[in-house]
């Protein structure tokens, strides 16, 4: 009996975690909307389009130009209190200056624009610690130097991108927001579509601390 009411217990909370997401999700008339007006704007505005992300404030900006588009809220990896990303699972976030060098669909994270970590200047000090091999970080620099995709297999790590947070949509905006991704920047997924429709293969991203 103790074992049916909790399983009744459960399915009362799933349900209630639902609803909250439903009721938290803009439909597709409201989403659709946004993004134009979106686009429009960044279309009316002079300069190239790039990315800043401002870890100690938990914002990431679209910007055109000088001109600031629209900020959102970010939540980062579980090591963001460690700094700078060093090597392939500390969990952080990586500063410095990045491309968008994927964009696709995921299953996991909805959508997914990935980063050109590691760049340069982190392959320099992996090399002189011993982290990456000297045939692993000339390949990052020439990556690099190409503008595509840098490799994701060395003691660095990779695959850091901009991305959804389907399993954690109910939790918005929080006063202390929880950093929870392996090194990602999520977004609510309504705030990573608006993203995606304006950005492409190269925009640049800046991330500080």
């Amino acid at each position: 009996m103790e074992r049916i009411g909790g399983n009744i217990f459960r399915i009362f909370r799933l349900a209630g975690v639902l609803v909250l997401f439903a009721a938290l999700s803009p439909g597709p008339e409201f989403r659709s909307a946004h993004i134009s007006a979106l686009a429009a704007n960044v279309a009316a505005l002079s300069g190239d389009l790039r990315i800043v992300i401002q870890k100690s404030r938990y914002v990431l900006t679209l910007y055109k130009g000088v001109t600031p588009v629209k900020s959102y809220w970010a939540a980062f990896g579980k090591g963001y209190r460690g700094g700078d990303k060093r090597r392939k699972g500390d969990k952080r976030t990586p500063e410095g200056e990045f491309y968008i060098c994927t964009i696709n669909h995921s299953k996991r994270f909805y959508k997914f624009m990935g980063l050109s970590y590691p760049g340069v200047p982190h392959a320099n000090d992996a090399l002189e610690s011993g982290i990456i091999t000297p045939r692993e970080y000339d390949a990052i620099k020439k990556a690099n130097e190409e503008r595509r995709q840098p490799p994701w297999e060395t003691g660095l790590g990779g695959a850091v991108g901009i991305h959804g947070r389907i399993a954690d949509a109910a939790v918005r905006r929080l006063p202390d927001p929880l950093n929870w991704t392996d090194g990602c920047i999520a977004l609510n997924n309504e705030d990573v579509d608006e993203i995606y429709s304006v950005v492409s293969v190269g925009t640049p991203v800046i991330i500080v601390p």
